[in-house]
């Protein structure tokens, strides 16, 4: 949760002071974007980092740091981009076309979660094995300011991956090491002036930042300065809101204070369902989960309606792998709550008292529903059944990791960019699985699924036939039951009495929801 005071009289519409977010700490303990403290799952992307192409949106792709879109060539295997004149960083660095190939070679050196993004250019598999000399298919030229990127295939979706914060430049001196604590210059309108882990940082105006240069895609934004500080108590955070210290609140609020919520101020929230999935993942590699009809046991003994009430009511159950607002999507139901045919396939497995640890991390309500999964599992007939609760700063790199043998837990998803590969390539693609930073925790290797996805991922536009055999692949993921899909969620984004959320003050973005950068005061 975030907090923000104002520290002088500012005129409506307009934020002139310093604005305090105090935030949940599980996902922002490190601020260089490229660290794997948590795979993508930025829900709110910093003011700061941008990248060649922008999505203001989350949904149009626009061009920023480049004079126009990338020009793609007949066959769909190269891409050229040439960088606007006149950019530099914050700290006066010229922008360079040469920053990038650094960058996305950076990516590969810090073991970034999103260096598999990028493994489709030319030469990055052997780079990143390697680590040494340079990834062949980037070609740039800095006085002609272009940049030529070789993909060994056509691949659907790398415009929308040129315009993720992994591929956001910078200065090609950037060390490969952490830079949280020392940010690295920015090129978007705000900087990070200072970063303290699990404490919080502050963003400033970047001073270099000139919209006239960039086509008016990126606004100025309101705030002169923001503030975060880093409050792990839900409750505390919502209190400080509501008394007034504090102007939004990131934290969802607990379950038992969304009645008082709704009820006195009704005028300082508002709901929005990101593109997003809750789920229990199952590990094909360890027993008992390498049995399908184990799987598919686990599938019928929830109650996914039950789950949901566990959220506060705040969302829709789901066994789809998409969540309902893709034109992909196409609703399943393969696995109603159905107690007694749990019971009867786990019965038939003969695996009843193979010992099963459940993994959560312990931040929001997400342990109450490893909770009820770990009682569920018994009422199917397992009789060794224990949960393993971490902190949230390392749980997903501890699950990702292939030494931890993780077995089931866990895991949600939030997209980086709206198109199918993001959930079934990123999360589903037996080819893409790694030893460490892993964000496949079900181990999911399907060959025809793999196939598939692979085949998709060239096509160059998602038309109503491509849609189609997205849907089917959603079908076979949900057939072969790597995981127990269970709930696309709803959020509230919580502010105290000052803040002005007509218009734009209150915008909230497909990626990244809530825009703090364009927050106002009454």
């Amino acid at each position: 949760m975030r907090r923000w005071r104002a520290e002088e009289q500012c005129r409506r519409r307009q934020y002139c002071g310093d604005v305090h977010r105090p935030e949940l700490g599980r996902r922002d303990d490190s601020k260089d974007v490229r660290q794997p403290s948590d795979r993508v799952r930025h829900r709110h992307r910093l003011p700061g980092s941008r990248a060649f192409v922008h999505p203001p949106d989350g949904a149009t792709i626009v061009p920023y740091l480049a004079k126009e879109l990338p020009k793609v060539s007949a066959d769909g295997k190269t891409y050229t981009l040439t960088l606007r004149k006149g950019l530099s960083y914050s700290d006066g660095t010229p922008v360079k076309a040469s920053d990038f190939p650094a960058t996305i070679e950076r990516d590969f050196k810090l073991d970034s979660p999103g260096v598999g993004f990028f493994a489709n250019i030319a030469g990055a598999d052997t780079f990143s094995k390697t680590k040494k000399g340079h990834i062949s298919g980037i070609v740039t030229d800095n006085a002609a300011g272009t940049i030529t990127i070789k993909l060994n295939s056509p691949q659907g979706d790398f415009v929308n991956i040129l315009a993720t914060e992994f591929a956001a430049p910078v200065p090609a001196k950037t060390p490969a090491k952490d830079q949280s604590t020392t940010p690295a210059p920015a090129t978007g309108p705000y900087m990070i002036q200072s970063f303290k882990p699990n404490k919080g940082g502050v963003l400033v105006r970047n001073p270099k930042f000139d919209d006239s240069l960039l086509g008016g895609n990126v606004p100025k934004g309101n705030p002169d300065k923001i503030t975060i500080d880093i409050i792990s108590d839900p409750t505390i955070a919502l209190q400080r809101v509501i008394n007034g210290q504090d102007d939004w609140n990131y934290h969802q609020p607990p379950p038992d204070r969304l009645g008082t919520i709704q009820s006195k101020y009704a005028d300082q929230y508002k709901t929005y369902i990101p593109a997003n999935l809750y789920y229990f993942f199952m590990n094909v590699r360890e027993k008992p989960f390498d049995d399908p009809n184990v799987r598919k046991a686990v599938n019928f003994g929830i109650d996914r309606a039950a789950l949901v009430r566990i959220y506060g009511g705040l969302g829709t159950p789901t066994e789809n792998v998409m969540p309902p607002t893709y034109p992909q999507y196409k609703k399943l139901n393969l696995y109603p709550y159905n107690l007694a045919k749990a019971k009867a396939l786990i019965k038939g497995c003969n695996c009843a008292s193979t010992p099963i640890v459940i993994w959560n991390h312990d931040r929001d309500i997400d342990p109450k529903a490893t909770a009820y999964l770990a009682d569920q599992l018994g009422k199917m007939g397992f009789t060794n059944v224990k949960q393993k609760i971490v902190n949230a700063a390392v749980y997903w790199t501890t699950i990702g990791n292939q030494a931890t043998k993780a077995q089931i837990g866990f895991a949600d998803w939030f997209q980086d960019y709206p198109h199918p590969l993001d959930w079934f390539d990123v999360l589903l693609n037996g080819k893409r699985i790694t030893q460490t930073h892993n964000n496949n925790y079900a181990n999911a290797n399907f060959p025809a699924i793999n196939n598939q996805i692979d085949k998709l991922k060239k096509e160059p536009l998602l038309n109503a036939k491509i849609n189609a055999e997205w849907a089917q692949v959603d079908k076979q993921v949900d057939q072969n039951a790597p995981w127990a899909a269970f709930l696309n969620r709803q959020f509230i984004d919580f502010f105290n009495a000052d803040m002005d959320l007509t218009g734009s003050c209150y915008t909230n973005h497909v990626l990244y929801t809530f825009d703090f950068a364009l927050a106002c005061k009454k």
